[in-house]
């Protein structure tokens, strides 16, 4: 992992984002809900605190539980952000959106219960059923 700032954007370059701080933490999420807003098997991202996160450009909002809020470029639709609406304020990231992709990598795989069939994990990282 390389020290911050972290840089990153779509794929259009619509939106841009930096992070000033280093990550809360850096998880796989294998949970359904991931999976159906990324498209992808599962949301590997980053979570920093909110006041450590700037983004610019304009984004689509919508909510995909109670709790969490997603966004993505109003023009290309990369699907970039995770806003939890829990407190302390945090945002977590796509990590594929970051300009440099190998500076952060996973610690932790969250919700394998509801990993992909297809989807093998063999990184020896920590495996929680559900969320950690």
């Amino acid at each position: 992992m390389s020290a911050p700032p972290y840089d990153g954007g779509c794929l259009c370059g619509q939106v841009r984002w930096r992070a000033t701080a280093e990550p809360v933490n850096v998880r796989v999420c294998h949970c359904r809900n991931c999976q159906r807003a990324t498209g992808g098997p599962y949301f590997a991202r980053a979570v920093f605190p909110a006041g450590d996160l700037q983004r610019t450009g304009e984004l689509t909002r919508w909510p995909t539980s109670p709790r969490v809020d997603r966004r993505s470029c109003a023009r290309c639709g990369t699907p970039m952000f995770s806003d939890p609406k829990d407190t302390p304020a945090r945002l977590a990231v796509s990590l594929a959106t970051l300009d440099a992709p190998g500076v952060l990598a996973p610690q932790v795989h969250i919700w394998v219960s509801e990993k992909l069939a297809w989807v093998r994990i063999d990184d020896g990282l920590p495996q929680f059923l559900q969320g950690a």
